[in-house]
């Protein structure tokens, strides 16, 4: 779900059209209301897999009330014969009866869950029908009745993410037990339409100015992704043409019958064709193009991405970039876990990038990116990873910081590190094909990444998805012996990750102000990196901003100011003076390739090293402690 602000330009000193380009973030998924019990997951559901959903509901747009309805789960025993049945419904909701197999069961209602003992054990690898008829007001975030202030409309909607299905129809609230397939039929006053998954088969006129609209969804589905929304709505229709598809793929949209309300968002709403067209054709094929996409509207702030057709509050070229995203990221393939939200925030909020910088410009895109950096900084001691136990906090598993904007920005680091857009493209594309209708983890997700690039990535994960944090670099540059160097130091925000592993761009101007790239790979703290230019004037570190971090002081530091060497041709011995701050002294020598020699630690003022056993040739002497740096170029004679 997702709250649409402009890009204000206190922060980025410039202003553009909330069209072109809109910073979208979200305060959680979840209606702020209390709900009865909690979803509290029992492991003896663990014993049979969802096939299908099955739900026929009568309600209307003017109360919160389910007049009746019926759900069908058609299931398959697993592990072991299936002995009990036990499914989640809030106590709030009224159950009448329970059928198995069209047999009526003594069943009980307590702590938010439906269960009873199965007539005959159901064999392992069987399938079996339950039938549950329930009726009442429900109690909770999941299903919602209120009056859309700005068009005076009142809806009835749902939004089950993350644990709130449960609070309107029976369900089996697991992640990784998708539905093969449902069917949502929902039973309104005639004036009213209704909104949900898959397609719209049939719209049938039941008698007493009532109407049944029959939707059908035929791909597999997750429990949240269910949807029903209701309200006087008239719909209107547009279509995409992604390459391969050998048909239109319908765009389906329900908006307020209000005037004016569809000439507000059409511009914006016409523009959903083409980012179907660029996701289909960077991720693969809309997954779902056998159905349709579609939007409808509820009275909140934001949007969800209700598998096939997205819930939102209004419309805008960011907010449609985003749910769209998770038709492919989060419905397609869903995270495992809500420890791995990640899989469906992270790639939906990066996506938004992907489209200003494609079907927007590359200065839209690097705004979006530099405020997402910025909020992913105001948690410095946050992980992207959740713990056990915040994966039950609804205010964390959707923190804005954390999931949505740090978890745009270490995907848009590891693209950096790959440096290359058909790998990392082809790294999405086979990620989604991988993990299609199912789920996947972070852990999934980076043994594709290395697969795909032949490298092990590990170390990027580590510190990046499951670590904290992230660091501060400080520069210092000289020029010493014909060579300049830069001298990069990092204070991370948390101790909990001591160091970065990154790639960084370094851009040198010397001082007949020509200029030099330059890529280093940082992998110690600190580290001088050496090269054969004139004396820098000045340099830039990271100028296309790839990297989540905050840059120091940079500034230059002449190599004798605060050390001294022996003399240079040297032969048997080096021999060291540290003038100011001769703590933690840390000295390497490495050859003219670069491969370290020595990498000594010392206390001392005064001290040396034996370089007897060096051959004859040209070094590279690095002397730092925690403030200062010296590179000097020798040679032994």
């Amino acid at each position: 779900m997702r709250i649409n602000i402009i890009l204000i330009s206190l922060i980025f000193c410039t202003l553009f059209t909330y069209s072109q380009v809109n910073e979208t973030f979200e305060t959680g998924k979840y209606q702020s209301k209390s709900k009865s019990g909690t979803a509290t997951y029992n492991p003896k559901m663990d014993g049979y897999n969802v096939v299908y959903y099955g739900l026929n509901i009568e309600a209307s747009n003017l109360t919160s009330t389910i007049s009746s309805g019926k759900v069908i789960i058609k299931a398959k025993a697993e592990n072991a014969p299936l002995t009990e049945f036990v499914i989640q419904l809030i106590n709030e909701l009224t159950v009448s009866q329970v059928k198995i197999d069209g047999q009526l069961v003594t069943f009980s209602h307590v702590n938010n869950e439906i269960s009873f003992t199965c007539p005959t054990p159901i064999p392992v690898g069987n399938t079996f029908t339950v039938e549950v008829e329930y009726s009442g007001i429900p109690v909770g975030a999941g299903w919602s009745n209120t009056v859309a202030s700005n068009w005076n409309m009142p809806v009835t909607w749902t939004l089950s993410e993350s644990f709130h299905a449960y609070e309107w129809f029976p369900v089996k609230q697991s992640l990784t037990d998708k539905a093969d397939s449902a069917d949502i039929y929902v039973t309104v006053p005639s004036n009213l339409k209704v909104a949900s998954n898959g397609l719209l088969k049939h719209v049938v006129d039941v008698g007493g100015g009532k109407k049944r609209f029959e939707w059908q969804c035929r791909y597999p589905i997750d429990y949240y992704l269910i949807s029903v929304t209701i309200s006087d709505y008239i719909e209107y229709d547009t279509y995409a043409n992604p390459t391969g598809l050998n048909k239109p793929l319908l765009i389906q949209n329900f908006v307020y019958n209000v005037s004016s309300c569809l000439d507000t968002y059409k511009s914006a709403i016409d523009g959903t064709a083409a980012i179907i067209e660029l996701y289909s054709n960077l991720f693969g094929m809309y997954p779902f193009s056998n159905e349709k996409y579609g939007h409808v509207m509820a009275p909140f702030s934001g949007g969800m991405e209700h598998q096939t057709m997205t819930t939102v509050g209004s419309f805008s070229n960011g907010l449609i970039a985003h749910e769209l995203a998770h038709m492919w990221f989060g419905d397609y393939v869903t995270c495992k876990t809500w420890q791995d939200i990640w899989i469906n925030e992270g790639f939906a909020s990066y996506a938004e990038y992907i489209n200003l910088q494609n079907l927007s410009s590359q200065t839209n895109a690097d705004l979006w990116m530099e405020n997402a950096q910025y909020r992913a900084k105001l948690k410095p001691n946050g992980s992207v990873y959740l713990g056990i136990a915040e994966s039950t906090d609804e205010n964390r598993i959707f923190s804005t910081e954390l999931t949505y904007k740090k978890g745009a920005c270490i995907i848009h680091m590891l693209r950096y590190e790959i440096n290359n857009d058909l790998i990392f493209y082809s790294i999405l594309k086979q990620f989604l094909t991988r993990y299609g209708h199912s789920t996947a983890s972070g852990g999934d997700f980076k043994t594709i990444v290395n697969e795909v690039t032949g490298k092990d990535y590990t170390w990027f994960f580590n510190q990046w998805y499951y670590g904290y944090g992230f660091p501060e670099f400080t520069i210092k540059y000289g020029y010493t012996g014909n060579q300049s160097w830069v001298a990069i130091s990092q204070t991370p925000s948390s101790s909990s990750t001591p160091l970065f592993k990154t790639s960084m761009d370094l851009v040198l101007r010397f001082y007949d102000q020509t200029t030099s790239k330059q890529r280093i790979f940082i992998t110690e703290n600190p580290q001088i990196f050496t090269f054969d230019t004139p004396k820098i004037q000045s340099l830039q570190v990271d100028p296309m901003n790839w990297l989540l971090c905050k840059i120091g002081s940079i500034e230059s530091n002449e190599a004798d100011s605060w050390v001294n060497l022996s003399q240079n041709p040297f032969s048997n011995k080096i021999q060291f003076s540290i003038l100011q701050d001769y703590q933690k002294v840390k000295v390497t020598i490495t050859d003219i390739s670069g491969k370290v020699i020595y990498n000594l630690s010392f206390d001392s003022q005064f001290f040396e090293i034996d370089t007897s056993e060096l051959p004859k040739g040209t070094y590279i002497v690095k002397v730092s402690n925690e403030n200062k740096y010296a590179v000097k170029k020798m040679v032994k004679g």
